[in-house]
């Protein structure tokens, strides 16, 4: 798809937005400062699986990771695959948002993000070579219910991301199979998407997150079409406070991303399990380390990544 068109479903959803919330009926209005509480469940917030709630915030995350005892493949005698030395791969992300609650119900967003990946050693980072993400996303989500139990909200974003990845073993493989070769390759990849958030406040101690989002728009792939891509995910939330006097809380979830962050060599999607911990001694300020296990499936017959990684989230609500 030329990039022109994404031109014009920028402004599609832009005009979009406004004219379904002018449609919404009128809501009461709900809580719009400090960290969402539903039915008496204080949530922590999460990347990976956001919220449905409607809040003005900013948000920053930095985090690091390593996919350990990668065996790159050398290629094949008599049917037989030859692997190098094994090594490990380290990753890098740091990631920006900014929110705003125009109305109760409405909310504007941007987000700023960079990624990396390279290898730790001579093999991996031959083999692996060094990629790059940068992106830039705006996006708005609109309150669609809130009981008190349970709220419900529609996202709808638009993406613009740059792939650049240098890897020497290609290089030379194009060269090789007389295709154009280049060292670096860059890749841009525009989306839309449309998805929806959900939050269930089971019980003061305990609370569901989920979510789900679809898209549709350029391939990090440059051989291939535009694509559909989808993400979605689930998270356990529980308020430790409820049980005891120290201020924490603590999370468990997964989620499945077909659209990830860390490169354009990725086959289908990343899965991913995570642990949260969080300190909630203020209502205006939320920080917690996320601990992940991630299953990352490469493409052109490389092996699957398992790697782990270490996020500091910090969310101060205006």
């Amino acid at each position: 798809m030329k990039r022109d068109r994404y031109s014009f479903m920028w402004l599609l959803i832009l005009l979009l937005v406004p004219l379904v919330a002018g449609l919404a009926p009128v809501r009461a209005e709900a809580q719009t400062s400090g960290r969402p509480v539903l039915g008496g469940h204080d949530f922590t917030e999460t990347v990976g699986v956001p919220s449905p709630f409607v809040r003005t915030f900013i948000r920053n995350r930095l985090g690091a990771g390593k996919a350990l005892d990668i065996a790159p493949s050398l290629g094949e005698i008599n049917g037989q695959p030859i692997t190098g030395l094994k090594g490990d791969l380290i990753f890098a992300i740091l990631d920006f948002e900014y929110q705003y609650a125009i109305k109760s119900w409405i909310g504007a967003r941007v987000r700023v993000l960079g990624a990396g990946r390279l290898g730790s050693n001579t093999g991996s980072l031959l083999t692996q070579g060094v990629t790059m993400t940068t992106g830039f996303e705006f996006g708005w989500l609109v309150r669609l219910h809130e009981s008190r139990r349970t709220a419900l909200s529609m996202d709808l974003g638009l993406t613009d991301r740059g792939f650049t990845s240098v890897n020497l073993v290609r290089f030379i493989e194009d060269i090789i199979e007389g295709n154009q070769a280049s060292l670096t390759r860059k890749t841009p990849s525009a989306r839309a998407s449309i998805g929806a958030r959900f939050a269930w406040s089971v019980s003061p101690l305990m609370g569901v997150l989920a979510n789900v989002q679809t898209g549709y728009g350029e391939s990090v792939e440059r051989s291939k079409d535009d694509v559909w891509f989808f993400k979605l995910g689930t998270v356990l939330d529980f308020d430790l406070r409820t049980q005891m006097s120290a201020p924490l809380g603590v999370a468990v979830g997964f989620s499945h991303d077909t659209f990830p962050e860390l490169g354009g060599d990725i086959a289908q999607g990343v899965n991913s399990f995570f642990f949260r911990f969080s300190y909630l001694g203020r209502s205006d300020f939320l920080f917690s380390v996320d601990l992940s296990f991630d299953r990352i499936p490469l493409t052109e017959g490389r092996e699957t990544l398992k790697g782990n990684s270490i996020t500091i989230n910090m969310r101060y609500y205006i």
